[in-house]
This record gives C-alpha cells, sequence and structure tokens, in this order.
C-alpha cells in the first residue's frame, strides 16, 4: 500500500513537470523574433541646384583650337571633374562636348577651356544631369544597422535591374550609425552610377526596393 502511493505520487510529480515543459516550449515557440521596419518614403529623381554637366554653351570662341579632345583641361565653376572637347572652324570653337560630367557644377557658371589654342574659350553650362534622393522612415519598433538598409533600383518598361547598394554608406553623410523607432532620413542628393547601382547616369529607372533582412519595401521613383 505503501509501496502504491509513493508510485502514484511519483508519477503526478513527473505528470506536472512534463506539463511545466509543454508550456515552456509553447512559450518559447511564440516568442516573437524582432522584426525592423523600415518603410520607403519617397525617391526622386531630378535636377538639383548643383551636379553632373550634361551641356555648354560656347560663350567665347577663342583662338588656335584644335577640333578634338586634347583641350581636355577646364577651370571655372563650383564643381570638378568635367572633362570637354571642342569642336572649331579657323582655330575658333564652334561648339562643347562633355567627354567627363564632373559634379557639383551650377547652370550658369562659366568655365576655361584650357591645355590646348590659347586658353581663351570659354563655356557656359547649360544643363546638369539629374541627381535622386532616397527618404526612408523607421516604422516599426527596432533599431535598424543603416550599414544593413539595401536599396536596388529597376526600370519597369526595360525589366532591367539594377545592383544592390547601401544607401546610408555610400550616400549619406549625416552622423547618424542607427536609424530609431519613428526616425526618418534621407540621402545626399547622388548621380547614377553604372558601378555602384547598375544603370548609368543618363538612365531614368522608376522603381526602387528596400531590403533589410526578412523585410521589405518597395517605391515608385518621382521624376520631376
Amino acid at each position: 500500500m505503501v509501496v502504491g502511493t509513493v508510485f502514484i505520487l511519483v508519477f503526478g510529480m513527473a505528470t506536472v513537470t512534463m506539463v511545466e515543459s509543454i508550456d515552456e516550449s509553447v512559450k518559447n515557440s511564440e516568442f516573437e523574433l524582432p522584426d525592423p521596419q523600415i518603410s520607403l518614403v519617397s525617391v526622386t529623381d531630378k535636377v538639383e541646384s548643383t551636379g553632373p554637366v550634361i551641356s555648354l554653351s560656347v560663350s567665347s570662341s577663342g583662338s588656335g583650337y584644335a577640333t578634338g579632345g586634347s583641350c581636355s583641361t577646364t577651370t571655372g565653376g563650383d564643381g570638378t571633374g568635367l572633362v570637354v572637347s571642342v569642336a572649331q572652324t579657323a582655330g575658333l570653337v564652334d561648339s562643347i562636348s562633355v567627354v567627363q560630367p564632373g559634379s557639383e557644377y551650377a547652370i550658369g557658371n562659366v568655365i576655361t577651356i584650357s591645355g590646348c589654342g590659347n586658353g581663351d574659350a570659354t563655356g557656359t553650362i547649360a544643363s546638369l544631369h539629374d541627381k535622386n534622393t532616397i527618404n526612408i522612415r523607421n516604422t516599426g519598433s527596432e533599431t535598424v544597422d543603416l550599414s544593413h538598409i539595401f536599396i536596388t533600383f529597376s526600370d519597369t518598361a526595360t525589366k532591367a535591374q539594377g545592383i544592390p547598394f547601401i544607401p546610408f554608406v555610400t550616400h549619406y553623410s549625416g552622423t547618424n550609425l542607427y536609424l530609431f523607432p519613428g526616425e526618418q532620413l534621407s540621402t545626399d542628393a547622388f548621380p547614377l552610377d553604372s558601378n555602384t547601382h547598375g544603370f548609368a547616369i543618363t538612365d531614368d529607372p522608376d522603381r526602387a526596393f528596400l531590403a533589410i533582412y526578412d523585410y521589405n519595401d518597395a517605391e515608385t521613383v518621382t521624376i520631376t
């Protein structure tokens, strides 16, 4: 009788332990892992106040110039890196073509074409390439490392897919390392680059895709 009572007691304790173990297993299975939620607020593609150069008009024809790209050196203007070639008649510059668009020039900037001729021909910047800006917001409850946020551009008309890149490492100059819940940040305005984005500076992708771990979002690019 005593042995039977002890057996029932032990069995009862084992049953309680098993039920507690199952309850704990259920709790663990229902535990929600962090779910970062970053939304694309806007993606714009437009001409900014400064940017890479598309075209120049001739301001002064100068003298002694030769047709071709040997007159590549330019000075003046707000930006850097502009490389041009010229066409001429009797040494006078007729037109200026852009070889390398440079960066951060403004419409109306006057540049001097040096390196050939008499170095006295000038051109006025007439048009600039578009630049892109990406605006994102943390709509979740988890703080997100900015370097973990990837953006990919695509073009729906041609079905071209760009290269995933990290905008807040390559295109963000602020001091934030993380995007906190409710916080909103924008990239600097940047031109497209084939090596970085998979689209050339002259392209106009119309879709942007955001991904962070198992969360993603998409937004139509606003072209103005």
